[in-house]
This record gives C-alpha cells, sequence and structure tokens, in this order.
C-alpha cells in the first residue's frame, strides 16, 4: 500500500514539474504591467493635391452621345497637356467612363428617350499653387463639373512627419511608465506589447471663382483672373499604445 502511495506521488510530481516547465517556455513569468497611450500632433501644409473634372454629353443615340463626349474629353486633354508641355508638372489620367440609357415612364410603359455619356479627367500635381489655372483650363476646355478636389502630405525620406511624431510618442510612453512604475514603488522592466498608428485629416480647401469678373465684357481682364484655391493645414496624428513589464 505504502508503495503504491509513493509511486502514485512521484508521477503526479513528474507530470506536474512538466507540465509546468512546457508552460514556461513559451508564457513570459507572469508579474505586473503598466498601460500607457501617447498622441502626437503635428499640422503640416499639403504637398500633394489632386482634382476631377467631368464631361457629361446626352444625345438620341449613344454613338452620338460617345462622339460628343469624346471630342470634349480629347479638347480638355489637349489644353491641359499643352500647360504640361510648358514645363508645369502634374499628371492627366482617366478618372471614370460611363453610358446610361434614359427612359420615361407613361401607362406603365418605359419608353427609352436618350443616352448620357459621363465621362472624367484627374489631374495630380505636388504644385499646389498651379491648382487655379489647372481648373480655369478644363472648365474653359468644356468640362461640366469639377469634384474630388483632395489635399494629401506625402512623406519622403528628408519629410516625415510621421516618424518624427512616432518617436516621440514612444519616446514618452516610457517615460510615463517610469513616472507611474516609480511612484507604485517599482520601476518598468521591459516591454510587454506595442502598437503605433500614423493617420492624417483631410483638408478642406476653401475654392474663389469670380464667374462675374469671368462673363464680363471685359474678356482679357476676366482671362488674367484665376480661380482661387486655398488648402487648409493638414494634422497629422500619431499615436503609441505601449505596454511594459514592471518589478
Amino acid at each position: 500500500m505504502k508503495k503504491t502511495l509513493i509511486l502514485s506521488a512521484v508521477l503526479t510530481l513528474f507530470f506536474y514539474q512538466n507540465s509546468f516547465n512546457c508552460f514556461a517556455t513559451e508564457l513570459p513569468e507572469q508579474q505586473g504591467f503598466i498601460t500607457t497611450f501617447v498622441e502626437k500632433t503635428k499640422e503640416v501644409d499639403p504637398n500633394m493635391a489632386s482634382v476631377t473634372f467631368t464631361k457629361e454629353n446626352t444625345a438620341k443615340s449613344v454613338q452620338t452621345a460617345s462622339a460628343e463626349n469624346k471630342a470634349a474629353i480629347a479638347k480638355m486633354n489637349e489644353e491641359l497637356t499643352k500647360l504640361k508641355n510648358s514645363g508645369k508638372k502634374f499628371e492627366i489620367n482617366t478618372g471614370s467612363y460611363s453610358v446610361r440609357p434614359n427612359y420615361s415612364y407613361k401607362n406603365d410603359k418605359k419608353n427609352l428617350i436618350d443616352y448620357t455619356v459621363v465621362n472624367s479627367v484627374t489631374v495630380k500635381t505636388a504644385d499646389i499653387d498651379l491648382l487655379g489655372k489647372i481648373i480655369d483650363i478644363a472648365l474653359t476646355a468644356g468640362a461640366d463639373r469639377v469634384s474630388g478636389l483632395n489635399f494629401t502630405y506625402e512623406s519622403s525620406d528628408n519629410n516625415n512627419a510621421c516618424k518624427d511624431l512616432i518617436w516621440l510618442a514612444t519616446h514618452e510612453t516610457r517615460e510615463i511608465a517610469k513616472v507611474a512604475a516609480n511612484a507604485a514603488n517599482h520601476e518598468i522592466k521591459r516591454l510587454r506589447f506595442m502598437s503605433t498608428s500614423c493617420v492624417q485629416d483631410g483638408s478642406n480647401p476653401t475654392i474663389m471663382r469670380n464667374f462675374a469678373m469671368k462673363s464680363s465684357a471685359n474678356k482679357d481682364a476676366a482671362q488674367n483672373i484665376e480661380t482661387s484655391v486655398t488648402p487648409h493645414k493638414i494634422k497629422i496624428r500619431a499615436s503609441i499604445n505601449a505596454e511594459y513589464y514592471v518589478k
């Protein structure tokens, strides 16, 4: 009976020790930790802009609507390309293209009226001051609508607001953890977890186009007045969520 009890105790200890050692190799030693969160922000000037110009044509036949739209878009691209070839730097791309039939409904019957072709051109440039001239050229060339005016901040090796803010935020999380640990008569040991993010708030531009002057009899004076586009600052937000072990 005693041998049986001793053997049982040994086996229990053996399995217990192996189970404990197995978990010890995969999980860190149980200890307290401090969670910190820091957000750093910085306002920057946008260094990239894009704008979309749309041309819409409606005709009885899809061929006519498509041909008219094609000619209008070609004229717009031609005028924009002239500006580009003068030394101005920007990209011109097709934004979207669609064809839709238009119907009327009478006495529960659907009757085809005509077709509408919608085509758009998107311009992207790092020359923010050039936007007003680009808008004027596109509208003069026949664009029906201006939309999708968007300003962004693009990082580079020499100008990276996200990296700078993340570095500052990371340093501050550690300092905050130190202060909290010292207040509780502890000290931070090592990093347990960290996540980072960096986003930018959009810029809502102010656009002013002097339509009254554009339509005035003084054409020469009107041509010298460009559409004014004033981008607002873009706010960069970098945040760090970090956890530190304490001892």
